[in-house]
């Protein structure tokens, strides 16, 4: 690329808006119906995806708000969903290097919860691609992206899924799936790639067991052998 031209932070912007906003976007308008058909207020919906920014925790969310359940329940509910991120957003931080970012605690907290399964994918393939002291600023423009799209999804969904043909919803959602699949394949280093093999591998074999708890399970089990498969292989 040409350095004279090259802008991370338009670069980060066209992929938001591009393909993997677009496949964010159609997943919400399945949240966005959700919302309207049992009542809940549009702004409710959209703070719920801007605080809890994971769509199982925004489902999880929405039914228990709609059950009138306790703030507890919610609370806790909420927070298992979304512990299976952490590890990806530890990564993220690793990644972007926020340690040595001259930035506030609070700044540093505020783009951590942008980071997204889309997100980190992107920034994870692109680590040869992009500059070390860029990948920051990259992100920024992905996430604003991403973001966007996902409230213009959302606020279709909530006011115009009923007039819009069906196909034309289940085509894009299938997009984003496959095009993480092609990502995390040409993914860079040692740890990405067995992570992403082996997250698999045990949620295959342990899923029959535990069920929904497999998901964290095996997102912790595969950043271990990760780790420790980089470590064997750089002695």
């Amino acid at each position: 690329m040409d350095s004279k031209t090259y802008s991370p932070i338009k670069a980060g912007l066209k992929q938001g808006f591009g393909l993997p906003g677009v496949g964010m976007g159609s997943a919400m308008l399945g949240f966005g119906a959700l919302a309207n058909e049992n009542g809940l207020d549009i702004f409710i919906g959209l703070l719920s995806m801007l605080f809890l920014w994971s769509m199982p925790a925004m489902l999880i969310f929405a039914t228990l708000i709609i059950s009138g359940s306790s703030f507890f329940l919610m609370f806790f509910t909420i927070l298992l969903a979304n512990v299976r991120t952490l590890f990806m957003v530890l990564s993220a931080a690793l990644i972007m290097d926020f340690k040595n970012k001259r930035i506030s605690f609070l700044e540093k907290l505020f783009w951590a919860q942008w980071v997204s399964p889309t997100g980190w994918t992107i920034i994870s393939s692109n680590i040869e691609k992009v500059k070390k002291e860029d990948l920051f600023t990259y992100f920024k423009g992905i996430s604003v992206g991403l973001v966007s799209m996902c409230i213009i999804g959302l606020s279709i969904g909530y006011y115009c899924l009923e007039h819009i043909p069906k196909i034309l919803i289940a085509i894009p959602i299938f997009f984003i799936p496959l095009w993480l699949i092609i990502l995390m394949l040409h993914a860079k280093g040692t740890f990405y790639k067995t992570s992403i093999f082996s997250s698999g591998f045990y949620l295959f074999f342990l899923y029959p067991y535990i069920e929904n708890l497999s998901i964290i399970l095996a997102g912790f089990l595969s950043a271990c052998t990760g780790f420790i498969i980089e470590r064997i292989l750089k002695k």
